[in-house]
């Protein structure tokens, strides 16, 4: 069935060859003028039995009418704004006033057609979820998500509010933060959860592998292959298939995974007969997406399919309320399996634990507190026990908190800010995620500051001087 796109028109040329573009993508576009469109003209059209899929709406510097347009249309509609270069409407505002998405023209046809179905997806997602206030504790769902902070409290809601519905979700953040937990609570919150949950960890195969290894192969489709196996999607038929490392994947892997989320359906190697799948799509990467894009090492049609909804971990170094919470549910876990249990953790431990910046996140505190268990020689844990004792910590006092003295006239923060993010880039060799690790930030973080004040470097793609 069509998708439907009702636009508010306002005459301008560049509408005119946006809708030219929708209309050679497939859609079905209605015009409205400005002055018209409201509630009481889309319910006229629902009553007909026409409402819309999306609203499609020009904002301009000039036009101060369909600016509030913006919150006077209903709720449960998506809204894509479409906002022209140079003028005071920016996205942001777009975007405060209600919209879903907003897009800068002059835009491609097929991505815009992208976004509106993602804002669909979205609100989709959206009106089909529990309030999470209201949703019974799921006893599948894993009891090792820990952790007091507000941004895990967010997580664990967003896993709640997106489980019910079949949306794609892109799970990012660093190594050993829990995004396979994640992917597997979503899974086990779901109505899936009888069905099977299929994990793939797209960097441990090369392509010619994966290909096989996500759509099976029949016999004699390539040397080696003696019989037909059934691929990932296939065993996934009902359930849920994570997609691990998704950076990974070899572009031409990308297009034909491409094409299972668009048509549900695909061909196995050596088999022209297409195959017709239910399955629900996971990604989890560490890496960059949205550099990568700008890279051309990943592609854009394929990242707006699986960012539908994107759930990111902070880094542990970033949660430091929940490092003791983690390191007991972890010694409680190790102690059950220990010939020798230790009885908790001595006073110094948390001082320790504060003091390392975690690389390694959650996976490694996990076996840092095995280490303990299985070596320390007295009843209670040591922080020599947990093994971080090559970690150097800054002088001063306070377990790596260094006393900074202020001058009395004061000093200039940004200067200050600026010459220790370079500070820690001359030391890394100007890689920002060693030097992430250095400062105690999420790359994501630095990368902002990087941006904010001015820094640059000739070896970087961004930020050239």
């Amino acid at each position: 069935m069509q998708t439907r796109v009702l636009v508010a028109d306002c005459g301008s040329a560049a509408l005119a060859e946006v809708i030219r573009g929708l209309e050679r993508e497939g859609y079905r576009v209605e015009r409205m003028t400005a002055d018209r469109l409201g509630v009481e003209a889309l319910d006229e059209l629902r009553r007909m039995g026409e409402g819309p899929d999306a609203i499609l709406v020009e904002l301009d510097a000039a036009d101060g009418p369909v600016l509030g347009l913006l919150s006077k249309l209903p709720g449960d509609l998506p809204v894509v704004a479409l906002v022209q270069p140079g003028g005071s409407a920016r996205p942001s505002l777009a975007l405060r006033l209600g919209a879903d998405d907003a897009v800068t023209l002059p835009t491609e046809s097929e991505e815009l057609a992208l976004r509106i179905e993602r804002a669909i997806e979205r609100r989709r997602v959206v009106g089909e979820a529990v309030p999470y206030e209201r949703r019974p504790p799921d006893p599948g769902a894993p009891s090792t998500l820990l952790g007091r902070m507000a941004t895990l409290r967010r997580v664990r809601e967003q896993i709640s509010r997106v489980a019910p519905g079949r949306a794609t979700v892109l799970i990012t953040g660093e190594t050993g933060t829990g995004k396979e937990l994640v992917a597997t609570a979503i899974h086990e919150s779901s109505p899936r959860r009888s069905h099977a949950f299929v994990k793939v960890n797209c960097a441990a195969l090369p392509e010619p592998l994966l290909e096989s290894e996500l759509f099976g192969h029949e016999r004699g489709a390539f040397t080696g292959a003696e019989q037909r196996r059934i691929g990932r999607f296939e065993e996934a038929h009902g359930g849920t298939l994570l997609l691990d490392e998704v950076a990974d994947m070899h572009s031409r892997t990308q297009a034909k995974v491409l094409r299972v989320l668009q048509e549900r359906e695909f061909e196995r190697l050596g088999e022209s007969r297409p195959i017709q799948v239910d399955v629900r799509i996971l990604a989890a990467t560490n890496q960059d997406l949205e550099e990568l894009l700008e890279e051309d090492r990943f592609r854009k049609d394929l990242f707006y399919r699986l960012n539908v909804v994107s759930i990111h971990l902070a880094p542990l170094r970033e949660r430091c309320e929940d490092l003791l919470p983690l390191a007991e549910a972890f010694l409680a876990e190790v102690n059950r399996e220990s010939p020798r249990p230790k009885r908790g953790f001595s006073p110094g431990v948390l001082e320790t634990l504060e003091a390392y910046p975690w690389p390694g996140n959650v996976r490694e505190l996990r076996n840092a507190v095995q280490r303990a268990v299985v070596m320390g020689e007295g009843p209670w844990i040591e922080p020599a026990d947990l093994g971080l004792s090559g970690h150097r910590q800054q002088e001063g006092s306070g377990a790596g908190r260094g006393v900074v003295q202020l001058p009395e006239k004061g000093v200039d923060y940004r200067s200050v800010e600026r010459a220790l993010i370079v500070a820690a880039l001359e030391r890394t060799g100007w890689v920002q995620k060693e030097a992430a690790v250095l400062l105690r930030m999420s790359r994501r973080r630095l990368n902002y500051r990087i941006r904010r004040l001015g820094i640059s470097h000739p070896t970087w793609r961004r930020n050239r001087p």
